[in-house]
């Protein structure tokens, strides 16, 4: 090539592409190699983190933790079989396989997945078998809602729309936890008095419960009432040996002092475990006696795993779960991620909630396939694995196994646990549910936020638990939407040199600074456009308008569309529209839609001296 020639202008271009080219490979080698790389895997894998890192003297913590969360675990599954209209095995089924899979993909070493009180409730409203007795349920909706539930949280999961949770508010959960401990407290009733009856709602189960009073049984009262009291006795001993833990290392305790809160620590944690076996084994005890009858209990669990493919097929089944499948998927995730959270902040950890939906969705989608329902983390039982000082996933697979087993080999003497005891192990379950106290918070805080926990309260209790989560929630959006589509303005009077007279002042004539509050979305755009033809089509409109935009951020194009409307609005009249204030991305986005007869300043000082160079032209 000769020293003048022109270098080929397609070589450069074929040079610069290849370049990008390159950079394009390189950088998908990047993300290919951390995402092939051991941390990465770790994060969406959680075993391979605590595995790698496991040491022996683990082992003792997470063997006691999983021995009581799985035998505090049985009689709450049973017991939260009942309420979800199922048959007892069925709680059994749930707490099986999703113990073990939480083990492998959670992300909170403390958190109990399996079956809850609530989400108990929640299923309750689907497979009815007759409308006449809401008790009886047919399994293969419930497990069908179990799988479809647990699609949409892995694909919830993978799209990284965890956060869509966040739009489920305190309100709604305040509102939908009150009101399912009260329907539930309601229909554990008839099993504290030892009554037997059907009922087509909670008031049909109040008016019941009062017409068969008299038909009460008194031992299962005896052991019911014994049963909870003991239960409350042990649940304030367990936060005093929690407060005395706290303290150990302010207060010096002697030998036989730690010995005796050793032995209380060990008794709180165990307290469901140790009353509901022990009723257990005096009903077994007075069976063998001959003496069986006077208590009503649990009766036939069926044994073993009850392997089945849910009926994905039939569109009846879809017709049956119907709106279930937009709350059950989220409402748990929100359960289940508070939990984790909570737990997470106490032992400095840290909770990804994209992962926690993951591992939720397969607990639900793996468990359909033994029979298992819906999931979420329980409290009582997450609270037991914080305090026995659990240290890795590996309590939570244990407590699978033993789950497992008791299925398979323990069912014969599930059939004596008192139903007494079991109402009383529901009714310590629905304590953490119940705030009262927030109601008093929110109203000094927000009053507003009362609307949607009210909402979601009443429905519940009227209607349905479901539709109430639903209802709440379009209410909460519907609060948090208004501001947006009605953002407040504030109106002020000047005139050139800043200084503000009245609206009762006849003998100026000054602009209007009209500041607006918030960004102006497309449901905004109209109302502000509105708003400002209103003030141009007054009869004794005579001032400019100056719109001070300090506080909005951003515009849409439904907006910008809305604002050139306006200004051709006050062109028509003679009047002024100036935009003041603009913050940078509102300035370039104005500009760049190039509205006619738009005016820009940069101060409402410099808008006023706009406003006094026309009236002196004028």
């Amino acid at each position: 090539m000769e020293e003048n020639e022109p270098i080929d202008d397609k070589d450069d271009e074929d040079y610069g592409e290849g370049s990008d080219a390159a950079q394009l490979i390189e950088k998908s080698k990047s993300s290919l190699r951390r995402y092939c790389s051991a941390e990465s895997w770790k994060k969406r894998l959680p075993l391979l983190a605590w595995a790698s890192t496991y040491k022996l003297e683990y082992l003792f913590y997470d063997v006691f933790a999983s021995v009581v969360t799985s035998l505090t675990e049985i009689p709450q599954a049973l017991a939260y079989a009942a309420i979800a209209g199922l048959p007892f095995e069925y709680g059994l089924y749930t707490g099986v396989l999703s113990s073990v899979i939480y083990g492998v993909l959670g992300s909170a070493k403390d958190v109990s997945i399996g079956p809850n009180v609530l989400v108990s409730l929640l299923v309750s409203s689907f497979g009815i078998l007759h409308i006449k007795d809401f008790i009886r349920h047919d399994p293969k909706y419930i497990i069908l809602l179990t799988f479809c539930s647990g699609i949409i949280q892995i694909i919830l999961a993978c799209t990284r729309l965890g956060a869509i949770s966040s739009f489920i508010s305190t309100s709604v959960l305040v509102g939908f936890g009150n009101a399912a401990a009260l329907i539930i407290s309601i229909r554990q009733l008839k099993f504290l008095l030892g009554l037997t009856f059907k009922s087509t709602s909670i008031f049909d189960e109040i008016r019941l419960v009062f017409a068969n009073i008299g038909q009460t049984n008194y031992w299962d009262l005896i052991v019911g009432a014994v049963s909870l009291l003991i239960l409350i006795l042990l649940t304030k001993i367990a936060t005093d040996v929690k407060q005395w833990q706290l303290k150990k290392d302010e207060v010096e305790l002697s030998r036989w002092q730690r010995s005796c809160v050793w032995i209380l620590w060990i008794i709180s944690l165990s307290r469901i475990v140790l009353v509901v076996y022990t009723m257990t084994l005096i009903t077994w005890i007075l069976d063998l006696q001959g003496k069986s009858g006077f208590i009503n209990i649990v009766g036939n669990v069926t044994s073993g795993i009850n392997i089945q493919v849910p009926e994905i097929g039939n569109l009846h089944s879809y017709q049956a779960i119907s709106v279930a499948i937009i709350v059950v998927p989220l409402m748990p995730f929100v359960l289940n991620y508070t939990v984790a959270k909570k737990y997470g902040r106490l032992n400095s950890y840290k909770v990804e909630d994209n992962q926690e939906f993951l591992a939720l969705g397969f607990c639900n989608f793996l468990g359909s396939f033994v029979s298992a329902y819906p999931v979420t983390a329980s409290s009582i039982r997450s609270s037991i694995m914080y305090h026995a000082d659990v240290k890795t996933g590996l309590s939570s697979i244990i407590t699978g196994g033993i789950m497992f087993i008791s299925l398979l080999f323990m069912t014969p003497l599930m059939e004596f646990i008192p139903l007494a005891s079991l109402a009383a192990v529901v009714f310590i379950s629905l304590y953490p549910y119940i705030r009262i106290r927030v109601f008093k918070k929110m109203w000094d805080v927000n009053k507003l936020d009362l609307i949607p926990t009210l909402a979601t309260f009443f429905c519940s209790l009227l209607v349905d638990v479901v539709y109430g989560i639903v209802i709440g929630i379009a209410v909460d959006l519907v609060i948090l939407l208004l501001p947006i589509a009605r953002p407040h303005f504030s109106m002020t009077i000047t005139y050139s040199g800043g200084n503000q007279v009245t609206a009762a002042n006849p003998f100026v004539t000054p602009a209007y600074v009209i500041q607006v509050e918030s960004s102006v979305k497309y449901p905004a755009g109209d109302f502000l456009a509105e708003y400002l033809y209103d003030l141009t089509s007054s009869p004794d409109y005579v001032r400019p308008i100056i719109l001070d935009f300090t506080h909005v951020s951003k515009l849409d194009i439904t907006s910008v569309e809305y604002l050139g409307q306006a200004l051709l609005d006050f062109h028509k009249v003679g009047g002024k529209l100036i935009f003041t204030k603009l913050q940078p991305l509102v300035y370039v986005q104005l500009t760049n839609a190039n509205l006619e007869h738009m005016i820009l300043a940069g101060t409402v000082e410099e808008a006023m001296d706009i406003v006094s160079e026309d009236v002196s032209s004028a």
